[in-house]
Formats: structure tokens, C-alpha cells, sequence
């Protein structure tokens, strides 16, 4: 392990523990009752051998089939109706009788689907993702919100973030944060939570010096962003030559982290990179160490399957299937969240005994640039452009030139025209007026032969992060 990272920890440790057992539980006991606790438990299991870790996840994978089957409708008539009994699910090949869950069959049987082991009103909402696809509602048991906050914070301390450290986030999803937050709110996040927000939605120099200014005087221990607005704040950094803080880690998720996106942000921040991989259904599932040959699993977390891809373009791409073991509410098995990854062939250099993905390759979105040089991340839509768009089943959105967009989509059996009103008033939320926009609709929004599923596609500016802001 990385020495400074290590030293840093240490002198740390005890300022993020009395933060984690005394203060983070008491403001949101939701996510944080019992942290420290959990932690440790997850840490502890890092240093069993791969092999023991997946023994134990079988186990756990056999629990969920067996509760799912007889506290959930839904569980119980697909695994009749395949012929499944749980008792012959024996060996991994087993899983495959198994029909994959999608979006529409949670969207379809939302009643069947939660787990009658708990009441209704004892479960949380919450939603899938929504890039292409349209957001769904889930539920989920409490202690899975507090399972997947360890699993998350020691994902995290990886890259040398622990709870009650100094977070920036570069973050595009509003629904993450207030749009116009009261000062109590404001009080709340920046001195008890310790983070400050700052907006991807659209980014010119302006935004981005602000930005910079923000970052100084905060002075975080962690950057936590989106790769691509990340990207773009470091180029403007480094063309402006103007001073700002240096923070001792960046951590970057919700889309693929490409090879030259990495290298402009190390080499700016003058910190190491770590990414992260995970979705609003089973919260982190993966995470870069600091050996950085690829991400790792944890095997408590999710139980994830690689289904071989015919003629994708990186050899040994498959598609992922993602049964959740923490979340006993609504179960999900062998869901097909429609990401792609190429496992490794290896393990780490770490020793962790949780296995290894050489990359996870996810939904993509490039940057729209309009007329005069501001920028709208197309990663910054997601989970937002398609959540009041009820009627619509997926979406993607193609900007031809700076002034004229096609929108595909695809219609739900509830489609009216008035769902594209309602795409069109959204689509404003993040646009201006004066473009235009021409919808069609299609059969299907295909992944690519490289295993993505491309949401925003930008003529006008292909290769978004070595683009000059004006």
C-alpha cells in the first residue's frame, strides 16, 4: 500500500472516528448507525483469500434465492414457471435457469416484487438510474442503506477517504443535493457533513473559475466527481495558470473514467486517481485500490456474473448480471443493469481477497457545446432528463450541430404525445430555448459493438476533454 497514503490515515484515524461514532450517527442514523462497527467487519473480510470470500458469497447468494422465493410473489411464480427449485441451485451454472430481471418487469410487477417479510410502509423509496432508461422505483430495507454506506466508506478509505474527511463534489445529479439549499442546509453540509457541492450542469469559464475559488477555500482532502466535468476543470486549470488547491485524492464514478481523462487529472491535481463502479439499484459494488491494475468486487455487496458479448470490440467483454445481497426488500436477481465489463484474468498485487475487473464498461455521454462555448456535460443529465417522462421507455440524445439536436426515443405501452412535451419542457431545463429539437422514435436504443450504450452523442465535439473552453 501506498506509504503516504498509509501515514496520512494514521495521523487522521482518530479525528474520522470520533466523526463516525459520535457525531455522523446521531445527524443521520439512516446511513451511519453502527458504521464503524460494519466497517471493520468488511475490512476484516479483505484478508481472507479470494476463494473464502466466495464461498461465503455463495452462501449468501443462496439466502437471497431461498427468501426471495418465499417472501416475494413475484420470485415465487418466475422460479415455478422456469422450474427452478432453489435447492438445485448448486453451482454458478445453476444461476442460468434463472430468467436475467429487467427494468420493465420491475416497472410492470411493482407490488409483487417487495418482500413480504417486511410491511410496505417499513421500506424506503428509491429509484434505478436513469440515463438511456427511465428511472424505476425500488424499495429497500434500512439496514441495506447502512450495509452499503460501510461498504461504500471503506471503498473510500481505499483512496484514503474517511467519514468526516473534507469532500468536493463535482457532481451532475441535482437529485443528490438542494437546488437552493436554506442556510441550515448550507451550515449543515459544509460543517457538519464536511462537503461542498459545486454543479456540472453546464460549465463555462465563469462556472469553472468559480469553481476553482470554491476549491481553495475549502481546501477538501478529496475530490469526488464525474470523470468528464473533472477532465474539463482540469484543462481550464492548467490553461488559466491561476493557483488552486490540490486535494490528496480524486475519486471518479457514475461513467467510464477514459485512459487520457486520467492522465490530465493526475498530472493537474498532482494526486493518484481511483475509480469507482456502482448504480443507484446496489449502491458501490467496485472500487480501485492503490495497486490501480483494475477494480475490485466486494463480494458481500453483489453477487455479479460475466456473460460472454459476441463481437464486441475488446476481447473479453461481457455483459453483467447483478443479483443484490444486501437489500432484502425488493430482492434483484441476475439483474441486467446493461453495463458491460472485461474481468481479469489476475488477481491484484493488493492481496484484498476480493476479485478483480480489468474494466467496467458503462453508459457514455459527450459533452454538447453550444454556440458560445458553454458546455453541457452529458453525464450531467443523467437520472434527470427522463424522470417526468413517464410514457417514454429510453432515450438518447444527439446533438448534430451546435443548434440542432435529434432526440430517439422509445415509447412505453402508456406513451401520448404529451410525453414529449414533457422531454421538451425537461430538455429546457438544460438547454437554451432557441435550439431545435426533432424527436423520433425508434424500436431500440442499441449498444454498441464496443459494449457501451451511448446517451449523449455530441457531433459538434467528439472528444469532449481535449476540447479548449472559450
Amino acid at each position: 500500500m501506498n506509504n503516504a497514503i498509509t501515514n496520512r490515515r494514521s495521523k487522521r484515524r482518530w479525528i474520522n472516528s470520533i466523526i463516525s461514532h459520535a457525531v455522523f450517527p446521531v445527524i443521520d442514523s439512516k446511513h451511519y448507525a453502527g458504521l464503524p462497527g460494519l466497517m471493520r467487519h468488511y475490512r476484516d473480510l479483505e484478508d481472507l483469500s479470494i476463494d473464502q470470500n466466495r464461498e461465503h458469497q455463495w452462501q449468501l447468494l443462496r439466502r437471497v434465492l431461498q427468501q426471495a422465493y418465499s417472501s416475494t410473489p413475484f420470485y415465487r411464480r418466475r422460479f415455478e414457471e422456469a422450474g427452478v427449485r432453489v435447492q438445485d441451485i448448486v453451482s454458478p451454472s445453476d444461476l442460468a435457469k434463472i430468467p436475467p430481471l429487467t427494468r420493465e418487469d420491475i416497472r410492470s410487477h411493482q407490488d409483487e416484487l417487495w418482500s413480504r417479510q417486511f410491511s410496505r410502509e417499513a421500506l424506503l423509496s428509491a429509484a434505478t438510474g436513469g440515463t438511456t432508461d427511465t428511472p424505476v422505483p425500488l424499495l429497500r430495507a434500512p439496514n441495506a442503506i447502512r450495509q452499503r454506506m460501510a461498504i461504500h466508506s471503506n471503498f473510500n478509505g481505499w483512496a484514503g477517504l474517511w467519514p468526516g474527511d473534507k469532500v468536493f463534489y463535482l457532481w451532475g445529479a441535482r437529485s443528490d443535493f438542494a437546488e437552493d439549499p436554506s442556510w441550515r442546509w448550507r451550515l449543515y453540509d459544509r460543517y457538519l457533513m464536511r462537503r461542498v457541492w459545486a454543479p456540472t450542469s453546464l460549465l463555462n469559464e465563469e462556472l469553472l473559475e468559480s469553481h476553482r475559488q470554491k476549491l481553495n477555500q475549502f481546501r477538501p482532502r478529496v475530490i469526488y466527481a464525474y470523470p468528464t466535468p473533472l477532465a474539463l476543470l482540469c484543462e481550464f486549470l492548467q490553461q488559466t495558470g491561476q493557483s488552486f488547491h490540490r486535494p490528496v485524492s480524486a475519486i471518479c464514478t457514475a461513467e467510464p473514467l477514459l485512459a487520457k481523462q486520467r492522465r490530465i487529472i493526475e498530472e493537474v491535481l498532482d494526486c493518484p486517481v481511483f475509480e469507482m463502479y456502482g448504480s443507484r439499484e446496489f449502491g458501490m459494488v467496485a472500487a480501485e485500490c492503490e495497486c490501480h491494475q483494475g477494480l475490485h468486487l466486494n463480494p458481500y455487496s453483489a453477487y455479479v456474473e460475466f456473460v460472454p458479448l459476441d463481437g464486441a470490440e475488446i476481447e473479453g467483454t461481457c455483459e453483467i448480471l447483478v443479483t443484490d445481497l444486501t437489500n432484502d426488500g425488493m430482492p434483484l436477481i441476475r439483474y441486467r443493469i446493461n453495463d458491460c465489463a472485461v474481468p481479469a484474468e489476475q488477481p491484484c498485487d493488493c492481496g484484498r481477497g476480493f476479485p478483480l475487473v480489468r474494466q467496467f464498461i458503462g453508459r457514455t455521454g459527450d459533452v454538447f457545446v453550444m454556440s458560445n462555448g458553454d458546455r453541457v456535460p452529458g453525464v450531467s443529465l443523467t437520472n434527470r432528463l427522463l424522470k417526468v417522462c413517464p410514457g417514454l421507455k429510453k432515450v438518447q440524445v444527439i446533438q448534430e450541430t451546435s443548434d440542432d439536436f435529434r432526440i430517439r426515443y422509445v415509447p412505453s405501452r402508456d406513451f401520448t404525445a404529451a410525453d414529449i412535451e414533457l422531454l421538451r419542457g425537461n430538455l429546457g431545463n438544460f438547454f437554451p430555448v432557441s435550439l431545435n429539437f426533432r424527436f423520433e422514435q425508434v424500436v431500440d436504443i442499441e449498444r454498441e459493438p464496443s459494449g457501451k450504450t451511448r446517451f449523449c452523442i455530441s457531433r459538434v465535439s467528439q472528444q469532449p476533454h481535449q476540447q479548449v473552453l472559450r
